[in-house]
């Protein structure tokens, strides 16, 4: 698949439709404003997060591939970046979960979700990086956090 193309046509529906992206269904999905670790340049990357009862994270899945997506290293590299979330951009730090976490927390989701099944099978033996999102929340405004909206 053509990544990139694909990426923009993504991150072109999200913006024109406040955060919905109709091949996603209702799935929600977050662009991350990533900075390359090589170029120094903005890109910008839509992922769907999966929540827990307090956090926001992000699966470097790849769609299964044997690779990490480029965006991990931009992550390690500079973890301090802009979230889009529905109509909103707020600046979020994120966070690497350790192996073992990681790992918990994949599995747990994986029970629901065949796709991510799926992904972790193709993905292996490549163990699939989480990152935590951490919302910083914007002075003198009313965000507190992103809550998951059912």
């Amino acid at each position: 698949m053509k990544w990139k193309k694909f990426n923009a046509a993504v991150i072109d529906e999200f913006r024109r439709k406040g955060g919905k992206v109709a091949r996603f269904g209702g799935l929600p999905l977050i662009v991350l404003q990533t900075v390359s670790a090589t170029s120094s340049q903005r890109l910008d990357v839509p992922l769907i997060p999966v929540f827990d009862e307090r956090s926001m994270f992000v699966f470097a899945t790849n769609a299964g591939s044997q690779q990490d997506p480029d965006w991990v290293e931009n992550l390690r590299c500079q973890p301090e970046i802009s979230v889009e979330y529905e109509q909103s951009i707020v600046r979020a730090r994120i966070a690497e979960l350790p192996r073992a976490d990681a790992d918990v927390l994949l599995q747990a989701k994986a029970v629901d979700s065949q796709q991510l099944q799926d992904y972790l099978k193709s993905a292996s033996p490549r163990q699939v990086p989480v990152f935590e999102v951490n919302i910083r929340p914007v002075l003198g405004s009313e965000f507190d956090g992103i809550q998951r909206v059912d």
